[in-house]
């Protein structure tokens, strides 16, 4: 009875002395980042455009003279590291891939802004009273037309062109 305990003891320790456990990985250092893709926006307009939009390293926005006036110049603007991130997530809000309803009227931009990755460039341009805008290449062909979905567009224009009566007033006859 005696040696049974002392043999069901000495398992015992052996037993927990030799348990498993998971082996550690041995590059924890390195985790892969995965990065999920909008298939709607990825759909729309490719492969090459989506990089260029999401990736951009740099964008230069510019206020648009409107067609009837004659001495107003085009303002142009660098976006700061802080407003970069906002503008890329405005820029890709897969609600403004969906549709190109039919609109008569001259699509006038008033508002651009031009995304840079190296030295491809896209310049996505924006007529707010149309509520469209459009992906234009580095010589101004048109790429893809969409429908603006929201103001957000108008409401960053607003705020990095503060002295823009017409944002300004757009905007306000939208809310």
């Amino acid at each position: 009875m005696r040696l049974k305990m002392i043999l069901v003891l000495m398992l015992a320790v052996i037993a927990t002395t030799t348990s498993c456990s998971a082996k550690e990985p041995s590059d924890k250092g390195t985790s892969k980042q995965v990065v999920a893709t909008d298939t709607i926006m990825h759909k729309a307009v490719g492969d090459s455009i989506y990089r260029l939009i999401t990736n951009a390293k740099k964008v230069e926005i510019a206020s648009l003279p409107l067609q009837s006036d004659s001495i107003k110049q085009t303002i142009t603007k660098k976006v700061s590291s802080k407003d970069l991130e906002l503008m890329k997530f405005i820029a890709t809000n897969p609600k403004n891939y969906l549709k190109d309803t039919a609109v008569y009227g001259v699509f006038m931009p008033q508002f651009q802004a031009i995304y840079t990755l190296k030295k491809a460039k896209v310049t996505l341009k924006y007529d707010f009273g149309l509520r469209k805008w459009g992906i234009f290449d580095a010589e101004g062909k048109q790429i893809a037309m969409f429908d603006l979905v929201s103001d957000n567009m108008l409401r960053f224009a607003c705020k990095m062109f503060p002295d823009s009566q017409f944002f300004h007033e757009l905007l306000l006859t939208r809310e």
